[in-house]
C-alpha cells in the first residue's frame, strides 16, 4: 500500500507511532511533519517537529530518559505497568494484548525488545487494522466491518484504558516542548478514535 492508499485514520496512526519506535529517525520525523502540514489542526506540534529537524537525536535523548531507561521509569510505556498490581512487565493482560496482534497475523519483531503492550506496539496493530480496513471498505465491507469492530474492542479493553495516564506522565516530565506537544496530540487523536466507536472518555486534564 502506497501513502495515499492508507485513509486518514491510518496516516495518524502510522505518524503518531513512528516517533515512539526511532524518535531520532529523520524519516519518522518527515511523517509527522507529513500528516500534521496535512491535517492542519495541530500548529505547536508542526512547529516543534520542523525545529528539530536537523538535529532529531536531542528528540530521542529525551524520550528514552523518560521511557526506556537506563534508570527508574519516568513514564513507562507499557500496559500492564499501569493496569496490574505492583507495576508488572509481562503479565497475563501482556498475552491478552498479544492475542489481539495474532487475529491479524502480526507477532512483535523480536529485535526491538519490547513486549506486546509497549504502546508503539499497541499503535501498530490500531495502525495495521484501519490500514487494512481502509482497503477492504470497498473490496469487502463485512471484512471491513469486523476490521473494525477488532480496533474498537481494542481500544476500549487496552490503549483507551491507560494512554490519558501516559500522556499526562509525558507532559509532566519532558523536557523538550516537542514531547508535550506530541503527547497532546496522541491524547486528542486517540479519544477522538473512542469518541468514534461511542465510549465515553474522561474530560482530558489541561496540561
Amino acid at each position: 500500500m502506497t501513502h495515499l492508499d492508507l485513509g486518514p485514520v491510518a496516516n495518524g496512526y502510522q505518524a503518531l507511532k513512528g516517533m515512539l519506535f526511532t524518535p531520532s529517525s529523520p524519516e519518522s520525523l518527515k511523517r509527522l511533519i507529513d500528516w500534521l502540514e496535512l491535517e492542519q489542526r495541530y500548529p505547536e506540534l508542526l512547529q516543534e517537529a520542523k525545529q528539530w529537524q536537523s538535529e532529531p537525536l536531542e528528540l530521542e535523548c529525551d524520550f528514552n530518559r523518560m521511557c526506556i531507561g537506563p534508570t527508574k521509569l519516568l513514564v513507562p510505556p507499557y500496559e500492564s505497568v499501569y493496569r496490574d498490581v505492583g507495576r508488572q512487565l509481562n503479565t497475563d493482560r501482556t498475552m491478552k494484548v498479544a492475542d489481539f496482534y495474532q487475529q491479524l497475523g502480526l507477532v512483535i519483531d523480536t529485535s526491538f525488545n519490547e513486549p506486546a503492550d509497549y504502546i508503539g506496539n499497541e499503535l501498530e496493530f490500531l495502525f495495521c487494522a484501519e490500514a487494512l480496513r481502509h482497503q477492504q471498505q470497498s473490496e469487502d465491507p463485512a471484512a471491513a466491518e469486523e476490521l473494525e469492530q477488532l480496533a474498537q474492542v481494542f481500544l476500549e479493553q487496552h490503549i483507551g484504558t491507560w494512554y490519558q495516564t501516559f500522556t499526562e506522565g509525558i507532559c509532566q516530565h519532558a523536557r523538550l516542548d516537542f514531547w508535550r506537544c506530541y503527547a497532546q496530540v496522541l491524547e486528542d487523536f486517540l479519544t477522538s478514535r473512542l469518541k468514534n466507536s461511542g465510549v465515553e472518555t474522561p474530560t482530558a486534564k489541561h496540561h
